[in-house]
């Protein structure tokens, strides 16, 4: 876990500026976080404290939250006890994952009383607890437990509290010179790193993973591959390790991969990632902060499109469901012409028949050959009337032909556009792309609107239209709509009539635009247009694509039509391989061969 003991520590000592502050303000967003407003003169800090498994964390914060617009049970105990307190000390034994903040506060009549709050970041065993200081007795926790749940020990109001059970680890800042025996007391085979986490407080993977990169060592080094030189270095980048995670000496950090994002923070540069984009922050908060605000926004991300993805795959299988029963309907309903044979047969030998009979042998002189056929009769009914029996079998075939023909229309109409709202979330980036596709599936009907709170204080939504941007090797802006929203306002808003607007034929995709302002388009522009409309289609796995492409203004959106539909005519049609717009920036920027072929045009 990257926020270890180590880490707090710095975190420590970052609290320690603000010892002699008041608390102005609590609240509680969730079920896992408690904000505290420290006040200090005429300056205000927002302390963040989450005991949210995967989230557990604290540090100053300049987010906004939503609160509810009742505060939960222990947000009330916190104001109650709390509400103007002192903050005289912040105290962590050891390098443990535990702080406790000491708060000097009053009672109902004005006595002054000490309150603890203790912090426990242990991941899924995180957890926030008041404690009053006789005893210590546990006033309230935000996470309560009996010995159903932990036989080690209850935290329930009125207990004892009894702190995380102790794990027999040393603390590296009083280790000396004992480093040495303590690794070569441990099995000589075992991977140092492990031997570290397990015996060194408050490093955790992370850390030791850095400490034996500043040693110089692999990183699967075992005991058994220690000597006395490599022990040497391995204290020296420990002790490397501990004072820069102090100030003056700290630089925090958070490492970024450019497609997995934000990697791992710490109080110091992380050496152990190399070639990794780095970000540097004036305080350990900042960049703890910035870490799990990406992470939550990349969970918050993925759930939201695994969420939408399944809405759009459940109403898709609805649909070809319902296009097999109407397909089968349709062609059941075709083969009622015969009914309509029958009558005209049973008319044209009327003369031959009477009351009684039970079919009709004769010829068939409406098909070639004229081969002979046998209908069946009614016999309680005249001729005549078994002749009516069969128009009118035939009329409500055919009207329930033309009404089951419509609904498949319909239906194939809607499987269209599921399509693409599926293409839509396979491009979305950011949660604001998937905001507009869920508020698209909000106005066609496939989603209810989200109940608002009007209690809370929300921010605005953001809603600035934002298609892809690409400058093509010649210097024209390409612009692709993300979604089906983004579609329809370029195709129909955005562009130009003499823009050029390309499509993947008969696909669900992106809708491209090439902005001409007038100018003639190069033959490399427009490919490389095709390629990215390509690309950003259900096409985008074949070796060649058909790209439609025609000038803006013959695009047109029918009465009625569902988002991102159009119809269009006067085009052409390019054949091209699929280009990522990373591929295309490579070739405008002139670093690189061109990316697609020369295109064939119909």
């Amino acid at each position: 876990m990257a926020f270890d003991g180590l880490f707090l520590s710095a975190i420590r000592e970052e609290l320690l500026g603000w010892v002699g502050s008041k608390v102005d303000r609590i609240y509680q967003p969730d079920k896992d976080t408690v904000l505290l407003h420290l006040r200090k003169a005429r300056e205000i800090r927002k302390l963040l404290i989450s005991i949210h498994a995967e989230y557990c964390r604290i540090h100053f914060t300049e987010a906004d939250f939503l609160n509810p617009p009742e505060p939960p049970l222990f947000c009330m105990v916190l104001r109650k006890h709390l509400s103007g307190a002192v903050l005289a000390q912040v105290e962590q034994p050891g390098l443990e994952r535990v702080l406790k903040f000491v708060f000097q506060a009053k009672d109902e009549l004005g006595r002054p009383l000490e309150r603890y709050l203790v912090s426990e970041i242990m991941g899924k065993h995180s957890n926030l607890l008041l404690l009053d200081p006789s005893g210590p007795t546990i006033i309230d926790a935000l996470r309560r437990y009996t010995h159903a749940v932990s036989r080690y020990r209850e935290v329930l109001p009125g207990r004892e509290y009894v702190p995380p059970p102790y794990q027999g680890k040393q603390d590296p800042r009083e280790l000396g010179e004992d480093l040495a025996q303590l690794i070569w007391r441990e099995p000589l085979d075992k991977p140092l790193k492990e031997v570290l986490v397990e015996r060194l407080e408050g490093i955790g993977p992370l850390t030791a993973r850095e400490i034996i990169y500043r040693a110089g060592l692999p990183e699967d080094v075992k005991p058994q591959d220690c000597g006395e030189y490599e022990l040497v270095r391995l204290h020296q980048a420990l002790e490397e390790v501990l004072a820069l995670n102090r100030p003056p000496s700290w630089e925090p950090t958070v490492v970024r991969d450019p497609f997995k994002g934000a990697l791992a923070f710490a109080a110091f540069d992380l050496k152990q990632f190399t070639g990794f984009e780095r970000e540097r922050f004036t305080s350990p908060s900042q960049a703890c902060e910035a870490f799990y605000k990406e992470k939550q926004i990349r969970h918050l991300f993925i759930s939201e499109k695994r969420s939408l993805t399944s809405l759009v795959e459940r109403e898709l299988k609805r649909c070809l469901k319902k296009e097999a029963i109407q397909a089968e309907a349709v062609a059941s309903a075709e083969e009622a012409s015969r009914y309509r044979l029958y009558g005209e047969l049973i008319m044209a030998n009327i003369y031959r028949l009477k009351k009684g009979d039970r079919q009709l042998t004769t010829e068939n002189f409406y098909e070639a050959g004229s081969p002979e056929i046998v209908i069946e009769l009614d016999p309680a009914l005249t001729p005549t009337e078994n002749a009516a029996r069969y128009f009118q079998r035939y009329q409500k075939a055919k009207n329930a032909a033309q009404k089951a023909s419509e609904q498949l229309k319909e239906t194939r109409e809607e499987i269209a556009y599921l399509n693409s709202v599926m293409q839509a979330l396979e491009m979305a980036e950011a949660l604001e792309d998937l905001k507009e596709i869920r508020e698209e599936l909000v106005r066609s009907g496939y989603l209810e609107p989200a109940q608002q709170n009007k209690k809370a204080v929300q921010a605005p939504s953001k809603k600035a239209f934002e298609p892809l941007k690409v400058i093509s090797s010649d210097g024209f802006t390409i612009l692709i709509g993300k979604n089906n929203r983004q579609n329809d306002l370029l195709s129909l808003k955005v562009a130009d009539d003499e823009d050029i607007w390309l499509h993947a034929k008969d696909v669900p995709g992106s809708h491209v635009i090439i902005r001409t302002q007038g100018r003639p388009v190069p033959p490399r522009t427009l490919e490389e247009a095709a390629g990215l409309a390509a690309y950003f289609s259900r096409s985008r796995q074949a070796g060649r694509v058909s790209v439609d492409y025609t000038l803006a203004k013959h695009v047109r959106k029918p009465p009625g039509a569902r988002p991102g539909m159009v119809l269009y005519d006067n085009y052409r049609t390019i054949y091209i391989e699929p280009i990522s717009p990373n591929m295309l920036a490579t070739t405008a920027t002139g670093s690189g061969a061109e990316s697609t072929g020369r295109p064939t045009t119909k």
